[in-house]
């Protein structure tokens, strides 16, 4: 881990050397620190800031802490304040407005005056972790070029795609199948090179059953009844129960043949292939490689099993939701999904993982309490720049450290962020102009999660969703987050180079 690196402090402007009748009256002591410097010491900014009126009527503050003897000094002038007359004459007055007689001559009060103009310009330079925030911003937004480009590699192979598996003679059971368009690229969140894509399954006439000691997030599902749309291919031995792992088998073998027998690539040269399986996911992920060889969309297929509403009695969306998007909003009516994802470390493969990620979708995407943020010709806002860092942070972060921080995901990223939506829900919160404040709560509301080792699934209020983090590598990720938001966000630093 790298070494902290000192904050940036601001710099110092030079004054002009006072003349010595106008410093008469002075500590022979100061005037001579004064004299010999030629420069505004931390003693003279701390006088100007403590006396300055700027011409917005607010006072500045000292950058750093004062001395015993700037110590001594602030007492006293904390007792007044400075009355700058129209002729520039300076009277410091107590607070009950009396004047207590003239401390500086004309000529030196107006020197102050340059002096805390300076000192107020300074102070005003952006810290080097908010330029750095701006930076990261301004190079994670979307182009239209890109998404244009990537929308249509992608629509021209999802498309057809679907159409196969209606039309597939051999594969009956996918007639049926509707596409679900989820995850990153349609939160518009990310760059548009990867994609996810829910392909449904309607399940008709099936109980579901929770798995214990998993907080509401894992289901067995069994059919009632026998039917067309789960041939044996989709069931355990026992006929009735739907295997994740079976459907996910079948699900990739009809993939691969799709694109080796029906898919045309949009350019020559280029090759769509089907990746290895990853553990534990729940999708068949397609790549597009270009001429080169270079990855230039890589797509998710998701195969899902859709649930009608009602919703599991563990799930449900708290009153805070209504504040922020409104009574009007009735999510619950909308059903949910299984995908056929497994818990770390469990021996039976053979559960699904509940996914709201549809309501996900549509909370990001009508995110203001106004209906209108973001909307053509209305208010804008940063909330979705603000989870975009975050997620770029995590990137960065598990790049510098995959072994210590290969538990953490975008989906922490997401969820986190729900919460801190609740907490800020005016638009007038979320201001572009304010886009670094605005993302270091959203960093601080993170931080306060993982140390309080809980991050409470939005959906589903009684899943921690830190149960498969390792303590270990908990705190080592609490470690790294506070180094850098102590150390000017050395993450976002690399970028630069």
């Amino acid at each position: 881990m790298s070494k902290p690196i000192p904050s940036a402090r601001t710099k110092q402007g030079k004054v002009p050397r006072r003349k010595a009748e106008e410093s008469r009256g002075r500590n022979s002591k100061a005037d001579e620190g004064t004299e010999n410097s030629g420069v505004m010491d931390t003693q003279s900014v701390s006088q100007a800031i403590e006396f300055a009126v700027t011409t917005s009527g607010r006072k500045l503050r000292a950058p750093e802490a004062p001395s015993t003897q700037d110590s001594e000094c602030s007492q006293q002038s904390s007792k007044t304040c400075l009355q700058l007359s129209k002729a520039g004459s300076a009277k410091p007055i107590d607070e009950s407005g009396g004047h207590l007689g003239q401390l500086y001559s004309r000529s030196a009060s107006a020197d102050l005056c340059e002096s805390s103009e300076m000192a107020a310009a300074a102070l005003a330079m952006p810290s080097q972790d908010v330029l750095r925030i701006k930076k990261r911003a301004k190079a994670l937004t979307l182009k239209q070029e890109e998404i244009t480009k990537a929308a249509g590699i992608f629509n021209g192979f999802i498309d057809p795609f679907i159409s196969y598996l209606k039309e597939c003679p051999e594969k009956p059971y996918f007639k049926k199948v509707t596409k679900l368009t989820t995850g990153s690229y349609y939160e518009f969140i990310d760059h548009p090179d990867e994609f996810d894509v829910m392909l449904a399954l309607p399940v008709r006439s099936y109980r579901y059953t929770e798995v214990d000691d998993w907080n509401g997030l894992y289901y067995k599902v069994t059919l009632l009844r026998q039917s067309r749309s789960f041939p044996k291919p989709f069931l355990l031995e026992d006929g009735n129960t739907v295997s994740p792992v079976k459907v996910l088998e079948e699900f990739r073998k009809l993939v691969s043949q799709f694109i080796a027998s029906s898919y045309k690539v949009p350019s020559p040269g280029w090759k769509m292939k089907l990746s290895r399986k990853k553990q534990n996911s729940p999708a068949a992920t397609v790549v597009m490689l270009d001429d080169k060889g270079d990855e230039v969309v890589s797509i998710d297929l998701v195969p899902a099993l859709e649930i009608s509403p009602p919703w599991p009695d563990s799930c449900g969306v708290g009153k805070d939701v209504e504040k922020w998007l409104g009574k009007k909003t009735k999510l619950r009516n909308n059903p949910f999904y299984f995908v056929a994802k497994q818990p770390r470390g469990h021996d039976d493969k053979e559960v699904w993982r509940i996914s709201f990620s549809h309501i996900e979708k549509e909370i990001l995407n009508n995110h203001g309490n106004t209906k209108t943020c973001c909307e053509s010709h209305h208010t804008k806002c940063c909330r979705k720049i603000c989870i975009r860092l975050l997620k770029s942070l995590f990137k960065d972060l598990k790049k510098n450290y995959p072994r210590q921080l290969s538990h953490l995901c975008s989906y922490y990223a997401k969820t986190s962020f729900f919460h801190t939506l609740t907490q800020w829900k005016e638009d007038s919160d979320w201001k572009p102009s304010d886009i670094a404040s605005c993302f270091l709560r959203v960093l601080d509301d993170f931080i306060q999660h993982v140390e309080n080792t809980n991050l409470p699934h939005f959906l589903i209020p009684k899943c921690n969703l830190f149960y498969s983090f390792p303590p270990k590598d908990l705190k080592f990720l609490l470690e790294c987050l506070r180094e850098q938001k102590g150390n000017g966000l050395q993450a976002f630093a690399s970028h630069e180079e």
